[in-house]
C-alpha cells in the first residue's frame, strides 16, 4: 500500500493536474490541511513558531501539481486557517499584533512569489516535454524512412545480383549489419552506441561459447559506430566462413583498450582452420583500411597457423559544438561553416532529414 502510495506521489509529482480541475482545487485542499496538522505539531514544540511557516510548502506543492488556480487557492486556505487556528483572539489588542499583520504580508507576498514561480517551471516544463514528443516523433518518422531506404536497397540489389546468389547474401547481410547498428543510433537519438550493443548484436547468429570478450564498456559516437559495427561483421562472417567460428571448438578472442581518445582491438582467432593469405584485396580488407583511415586509424593483419590475428587501432571523435570550425595545421579553416567537405571516399552513413527538419 506504502508503494502504490509513493508511487501515485510520484506520478502526480512528475505529470501534474490540468490547472483549474476539480482534482487540482481538491489537491491544494489536502496540501493545506496537511500543512495545518504540521503547523500544529509544530506549535506543540515551539510556541514562538511563526504562524504561516508550514503554508509556504503548501503554497509550493499545490502550484507545481495543480497549477496557478491550486496555488492560489493554498495560499487564501492557509492564510484563513492560520489566522482561524493558530493566531491568538485578542490579536487586535495582542502585544505582537503587528508582528502579526507584517507575517501576513509577508506570506501574501511570498506567495505571489511562489505561485508566479511555480506557474513559470510549469511552462518551462511542458514545453520541454512537447519539443520532446516532437523530437520523438521525428526519430519515428526517421526510422520509418531509414528502413524503407534500406528495404529499397535490397530490393534493387536483389533484382541486380539475382544470378549471383553468392554476392547477393554477402551484400544482404552488410545491409543487415548497417540496419542494426542504426536502430541503436536511432534508440540513442544519434547521440552514439555503445560498444557492447554493437558486438552483441553482431555476435548474434553465433554461439556465445566461442566469444572471450575483454575491456571496458565505452559509448562509440554516432560517426564511428556504423564503421565499426562493420568492420566487426567483416571479421565476424570472414571468421565463420574461413576462420574459427567455422569449426565447433573454434574461439574468438576479442580484447580493446582505450586511452583517452585512442582505441586499440585486438582480434584473436584459434581453433579454426590455418588462415590462408587473400591473393587479391577484397571488399573487407578494403573496408578495414579506408574505414579506419578516416579516423586516423591503422590495421595490422598476421595469418598465423594458429589463426587469424588482427589489431585494430583508431581515434574515437571529439564531440563538436554546433556553430564551431576546424582549424587546419596551417592556421586556416579546414572546413568552412555552410560548406561540404572535399569529396573522398567514406563509409560514414548519415541520416536522411526528416520532414520538416533542417
Amino acid at each position: 500500500m506504502v508503494k502504490s502510495a509513493f508511487a501515485r506521489w510520484r506520478e502526480l509529482w512528475h505529470g501534474g493536474l490540468q490547472p483549474g480541475s476539480v482534482s487540482s482545487l481538491l489537491f491544494a485542499v489536502i496540501c493545506v490541511v496537511i500543512a495545518t496538522i504540521a503547523r500544529k505539531l509544530l506549535g506543540e514544540l515551539s510556541s514562538t513558531s511563526t504562524v504561516f511557516a508550514s503554508y509556504y510548502s503548501a503554497t509550493l506543492v499545490a502550484a507545481l501539481v495543480g497549477g496557478m488556480p491550486a496555488g492560489i487557492l493554498a495560499a487564501m486556505t492557509g492564510a484563513l486557517a492560520a489566522f482561524c487556528f493558530f493566531v491568538p483572539p485578542d490579536w487586535a489588542s495582542h502585544v505582537f499584533d503587528q508582528d502579526q499583520l507584517v507575517s501576513g504580508l509577508l506570506f501574501a507576498c511570498s506567495s505571489a512569489v511562489i505561485i508566479w514561480a511555480a506557474q513559470s517551471y510549469r511552462a518551462l516544463l511542458w514545453r520541454l516535454r512537447e519539443e520532446q514528443d516532437r523530437r520523438e516523433l521525428l526519430n519515428y518518422e526517421l526510422a520509418h524512412r531509414i528502413k524503407n531506404t534500406l528495404s529499397i536497397v535490397q530490393a534493387v540489389v536483389g533484382q541486380t545480383l539475382r544470378d549471383q546468389p553468392s554476392a547477393l547474401g554477402k551484400v544482404h547481410d552488410r545491409i543487415a549489419a548497417l540496419a542494426a547498428t542504426n536502430d541503436l543510433l536511432i534508440k540513442s537519438e544519434w547521440r552514439g552506441a555503445s560498444l557492447k550493443q554493437i558486438l552483441a548484436g553482431e555476435f548474434a547468429p553465433y554461439d556465445p561459447a566461442q566469444f572471450e570478450l575483454a575491456g571496458e564498456d565505452f559509448e562509440c559516437p554516432s560517426e564511428i559506430a556504423t564503421v565499426l559495427a562493420l568492420i566487426i561483421h567483416e571479421l565476424t562472417t570472414n571468421a565463420a566462413k574461413y576462420g574459427a567460428l567455422s569449426t565447433p571448438c573454434g574461439t574468438v578472442a576479442l580484447s580493446w583498450n582505450k586511452r583517452g581518445d585512442r582505441v586499440e582491438f585486438d582480434w584473436l582467432e584459434s581453433g579454426g582452420p590455418p588462415p590462408a593469405v587473400a591473393r587479391r584485396q577484397g571488399f573487407g580488407t578494403t573496408l578495414l583500411h579506408k574505414g579506419l583511415r578516416q579516423f586516423d586509424g591503422s590495421v595490422q593483419m598476421i595469418f598465423a597457423p594458429g589463426g587469424l590475428q588482427c589489431r585494430l587501432s583508431l581515434s574515437l571523435p571529439w564531440p563538436r559544438r554546433e556553430g564551431t570550425i576546424d582549424i587546419g595545421p596551417d592556421g586556416c579553416p579546414a572546413q568552412q561553416l555552410g560548406t561540404a567537405a572535399p569529396a573522398r571516399a567514406s563509409l560514414i552513413v548519415h541520416p536522411p532529414h526528416a520532414a520538416g527538419q533542417k
